[in-house]
């Protein structure tokens, strides 16, 4: 579910809804910060969840009575022994923001909306009276004082992914980093890319897939990628670019396509490439390009043989091992070929 679109249609037919957030967590909890749940229908229909069991009875009470009152306020909860018999024995804790929004957000979550999916990250101010149970929002970057202000709590929160709470007099700011989300370049549109395509954009990807025939590169064939392009492999560089935050999937249908694939992202800066292909298949592209000026350093930040070792032999298989490595990296966790696989470090090429 996407809850920024679930906003905006709400917000289009209906004068009030509620949203709660999830603003920090410690230990374990039933759902992760950021997870936020909508109440809409005039309090009588709810989406998303900010843990379930009793607690988001809880949470969802004191929306409506949010919701009735027209006012914003938190509530936090401790998640141990005490509360066995509804299940929620955790042992962490939890804050959540709850507060109303109106038609007058409709410009506000329209531009986040559209930030995120171009890629770009957004910091969600929240300035709370705790006094007058009133809050409001604006981007961060959109404040100039602000921003200068905050500055070093903007680049933590930017930084560590984490909400950072400002408590100014009776005002409390509320930062929120809102991700942009990651594009995924696929290359090639064959059978692996069909289901690569289809688990990246479970897991939140916006997926460009570039092919050089028309049958293989169409919406059809990948309905859930955001564009397709039928490009000559030699060529695609004069339409596409290439970001520091895009991730790069090369399974085309033959080596040879691959390697001027590769030959063609590796002085990239994305954050991910993977080239699909055998020990054998990636020593010899490796040497080859190696042989073309491209330096041993370059190839070796390259994931291939690409994907986490599952024993993967199906596509479906092997485009769930691709989608967890490109989680890895999504989360800081993922490393280049020259760490995961020693053997094909030591080769010489």
């Amino acid at each position: 579910m996407d809850i920024y679109a679930e906003l905006l249609t709400a917000l289009r037919t209906e004068e009030r809804i509620m949203l709660a957030t999830i603003i920090s967590t410690s230990g374990s909890t039933p759902a992760a910060v950021f997870s936020k749940m909508l109440l809409k229908n005039n309090g009588s229909t709810s989406l998303g969840t900010v843990g379930g069991g009793c607690m988001e009875g809880d949470v969802l009470l004191l929306m409506q009575r949010c919701f009735d009152a027209d006012c914003a306020d938190s509530i936090s909860f401790t998640l141990n022994e005490d509360d066995m018999e509804n299940g929620l024995i955790c042992g962490g804790n939890l804050s959540l923001f709850i507060e109303p929004l109106t038609k007058i957000h409709i410009p506000l979550i329209e531009e986040i909306y559209t930030r995120r999916n171009n890629g770009d990250d957004t910091i969600l101010v929240t300035r709370f009276d705790s006094q007058k149970n009133r809050a409001e929002k604006f981007i961060a970057s959109a404040d100039i004082d602000f921003s200068a202000r905050y500055e070093k709590e903007i680049r933590r929160a930017q930084q560590k992914n984490e909400a950072v709470t400002i408590i100014s007099g009776e005002e409390i700011y509320i930062l929120e980093p809102i991700a942009g989300t990651p594009h995924l370049y696929i290359f090639g549109g064959g059978h692996v890319s069909k289901f690569v395509c289809r688990t990246a954009a479970m897991i939140g990807f916006r997926i460009t897939i570039i092919d050089d025939r028309a049958q293989f590169a169409n919406k059809e064939r990948f309905p859930e990628a955001s564009e397709t392009i039928v490009l000559d492999f030699a060529e695609f560089t004069q339409r596409i670019s290439i970001e520091p935050s895009s991730y790069i999937v090369i399974v085309t249908r033959g080596h040879q396509f691959d390697e001027t694939v590769l030959e063609q992202l590796i002085s990239t800066d994305a954050k991910y490439i993977g080239m699909i292909g055998s020990k054998r298949k990636v020593l010899t592209t490796f040497k080859n390009l190696k042989a073309r000026g491209i330096s041993r350093e370059q190839l070796l930040k390259v994931h291939s043989p690409m994907g986490i070792e599952i024993g993967a032999i199906s596509a479906e298989e092997i485009a769930i091992s691709i989608a967890a490595e490109l989680i890895r990296v999504r989360r800081g966790e993922g490393l280049p070929l020259a760490h995961k696989n020693s053997a094909l470090r030591e080769e010489k090429f």
